[in-house]
């Protein structure tokens, strides 16, 4: 007896599926979309909106699903894909990752007309204004659809905004007539991202509608948070060691500035402070008895001021001696801070 002949595959599903496996291999993510409800026209604009950041492949159920099983030999992960693939599917292939992935095709939604029934995504208005319309019918349909129009001048006019539809709220046949005619379309339509797989994991849709910039926020503010923690307890870690050894030399040299104890660092600091400290000193008592200063002292004083200035000048002196101690530690504060940033640099 003989065995029952097998079943024919047309040529062009054995190449189809070939052509699938390949790419499956290519790239490092691969996607499932549900494109059901999206008209043609409107596939298309998203489709080559898509064009030259991801590639899209429609075909059968069955055919998609062979695909994968046979593509996924080396790839034990890929496989899971297949199961997300129910009723008006298509591969996406890409080399972005499969959150970008997610970001991207909702960036690249597109709208539609109305249908009846639906519920609005939104208040529609049909704005104020001179219309395109003739006279005729047209006024009484505008006007049982809730549009404030009459003809004036030989035109249809809209007198008003005219809230003909609220957010939530099914839109009657009759509705749908008007916005068409208008040119709205309330509808919002585009690619489902099921599934992806990428790096031997299949990641399901709802875990990559994510806010990626607000994610990368919230992590550096936790991860600054920490690093200021570990700072204040004073806990040595990878990224904190760097800058609690910055601080620990910026309150050596200030307890140096302090001391007068003198290091390379120190010096200019210090030097500077007694030659301000000396020459407030020298304006006081030249003040009091010119002949106590010696001649170059006195001319580099300039101690012919009018009354009162000495005074003045002695204290400026002296507040600017303690400006430059203080501008030293902002500075060494400043460094700090700015190690602290420059960890996200």
């Amino acid at each position: 007896m003989s065995a029952a002949p097998q079943a024919s595959v047309a040529p062009w599903k054995r190449e189809l599926v070939e052509e699938l496996k390949q790419k499956l291999k290519k790239y490092p993510v691969i996607g499932v979309l549900d494109i059901s409800g999206i008209p043609a026209k409107q596939f298309q604009q998203i489709r080559e909106l898509l064009r030259d950041k991801a590639e899209i492949k429609v075909s059968r159920k069955v055919l998609l699903q062979i695909a994968i099983e046979k593509g996924s030999e080396n790839q034990a992960e890929l496989e899971k894909l297949a199961k997300f693939i129910e009723g008006p599917s298509a591969l996406v292939f890409t080399e972005m990752d499969p959150f970008k992935l997610w970001k991207l095709l909702e960036e690249n939604r597109t709208t539609a007309p109305a249908k009846p029934g639906m519920e609005s995504p939104r208040d529609i208005v049909i704005p104020e204004g001179e219309t395109d319309f003739s006279p005729g019918p047209i006024v009484g349909e505008l006007q049982q659809a809730g549009v404030n129009a009459r003809i004036q001048a030989g035109k249809v006019m809209v007198l008003e905004d005219s809230k003909i539809v609220e957010e939530g709220e099914p839109i009657p046949e009759e509705k749908v007539s008007v916005l068409s005619r208008f040119g709205i379309e309330p509808r919002e339509i585009g690619f489902e991202l099921r599934a992806a797989y990428a790096d031997g994991t299949v990641f399901p849709g709802d875990v990559l509608k994510v806010d990626t910039e607000k994610a990368v926020e919230d992590i550096q503010a936790a991860f600054m948070n920490s690093v200021k923690l570990s700072l204040g307890v004073q806990f040595p870690t990878e990224q904190s060691l760097p800058l609690m050894l910055g601080q620990a030399s910026s309150q050596a040299q200030n307890l140096a500035l302090n001391i007068r104890l003198f290091t390379p660092e120190t010096m200019p600091h210090i030097l500077s402070k007694a030659s301000t400290e000396m020459f407030s000193l020298a304006s006081k008592i030249s003040s009091k008895d010119p002949e106590a200063v010696g001649e170059k002292l006195n001319s580099e004083l300039n101690i012919k001021k009018p009354a009162g200035e000495g005074k003045k000048e002695e204290k400026e002196d002296k507040e600017k001696a303690e400006k430059e101690v203080e501008d030293t530690k902002e500075e060494q504060e400043e460094e700090s801070s700015a190690s602290l940033g420059g960890l996200f640099e």
